[in-house]
């Protein structure tokens, strides 16, 4: 990655960075970072990962517009980056050219999210950012990492650089400890967000459920560690605003037609990100009466789906349960998730596909569709019902 960004002219030299990794959480402090920059009149480069629908939905400028890169555009950064390193990854040539499009739009600020780790990871370039922030971390994505969350919690803890202050949010003292370590060894200033967390439970925010609190604390406290003056209004203002697809997104809002179930999908695609969504999924059924839910759930090969199941089944009532096959080569069986819903004693429907089980949700039965698992069904059930609903 060095090797191709020093062959395009090391477009990110003088970036103004806040660094984000994390297993959980990262890509929702992300939105929130730049919401609250954007309200305080700053324009802000927001390079996040993966992508829902549009890959160009990784890259965009929060000015007040929340414009992605055009896609014409998008491709020809690419382009350059795969001529300048014939070997690069698809993620690597994503990274670059992000860091070409913003060293032509020169933002105020950038917000730039890690794919995977943060030792290794493509971003892991900006040599000094302004401040680095690790959010919830978890077991996934355990074969590149390392199997112990003690492995993957050093891996996150690379981003970490001589003098450049550490925003924490976990509250896992195992993990707290070895970020403390890291950042000690370094020289940085760290920030233990669990330390202020409680004064941040009267803020309001667009993007629902407990987890979020942590993540607007982060947010915030990233901002400050950072030494951006900021309003408190932005803030107020920023956190309200934000807003990420496909983290417990409701499509139809919180009014819905006679008859009409919510839909919501969420990408949770760990067991982590699972539990936290189950426990959001009870508070909104509970505030909204609901009784029966239709849950669509994929996953990919290499998660953890044994125990994202066990906790789907456990943590929720009233649900009927559908494992549909995702468009992704790493897709797991439906057939295989089907038998895992078996050994907890539930009932499952199998599809060969996500149109196969959006045309199930669809019975009038059910007061709540959910979408869960991965973040590919996500995406591709989330294009098939706004196609379904225009004026949505």
């Amino acid at each position: 990655m060095n090797a191709l960004l020093s062959a395009l002219g090391n477009p990110e030299a003088d970036f103004r960075v806040i660094h984000i990794a994390g297993t959980n959480g990262k890509g929702s402090t992300a939105v929130m970072t730049a919401s609250i920059l954007e309200e305080a009149g700053f324009t802000v480069g927001l390079y996040t990962s993966p992508h829902l629908e549009n890959e160009c939905e990784r890259v965009q400028i929060w000015d007040g517009t929340h414009h992605m890169i055009d896609q014409a555009h998008f491709d020809e950064l690419k382009e350059r980056a795969r001529a300048a390193e014939e070997n690069a990854t698809v993620f690597e040539v994503y990274t670059a050219a992000a860091y070409l499009y913003f060293s032509e739009m020169r933002p105020d600020y950038i917000v730039l999210e890690t794919g995977l780790g943060g030792r290794l990871d493509s971003t892991n370039t900006i040599e000094k950012p302004l401040v680095t922030v690790i959010t919830q971390v978890g077991l996934d994505h355990t074969e590149q990492l390392g199997r112990t969350i003690f492995k993957i919690a050093h891996e996150k803890a690379g981003i970490i650089k001589p003098g450049v202050p550490v925003v924490s949010q976990t509250p896992d003292l195992n993990v707290k400890n070895i970020i403390r370590r890291t950042a000690s060894e370094r020289g940085c200033e760290f920030v233990d967000v669990s330390a202020v967390y409680d004064s941040y439970r009267g803020a309001e925010l667009y993007m629902k459920g407990e987890h979020q609190i942590r993540n607007a604390a982060t947010a915030v406290e990233a901002i400050r560690a950072a030494g951006i003056e900021v309003s408190e209004e932005a803030i107020s203002i920023g956190l309200a605003n934000a807003y990420l697809p496909g983290r417990f997104e409701v499509l139809n809002g919180e009014k819905t037609d006679a008859g009409e179930p919510f839909f919501i999908i969420d990408g949770a695609h760990n067991p982590d990100a699972i539990d936290a969504l189950t426990r959001t999924v009870s508070a909104f059924t509970r505030e909204h009466k609901i009784k029966r839910i239709f849950v669509i759930f994929g996953c990919m090969k290499d998660k953890n789906y044994t125990r994202m199941i066990q906790l789907l089944t456990a943590n929720m009532k009233g649900c009927t349960y559908a494992a549909a096959a995702v468009e992704y080569g790493r897709a797991e069986d439906p057939e295989r998730l089907g038998e895992v819903f078996a050994a907890c004693g539930r009932g499952c429907i199998v599809c060969d596909s996500a149109a196969e089980a959006y045309e199930l949700s669809k019975d009038g039965k059910y007061g709540c569709v959910l979408v869960t698992g991965s973040i590919y069904l996500a995406g591709e059930l989330r294009s098939l019902y706004l196609q379904d609903h225009k004026s949505l």
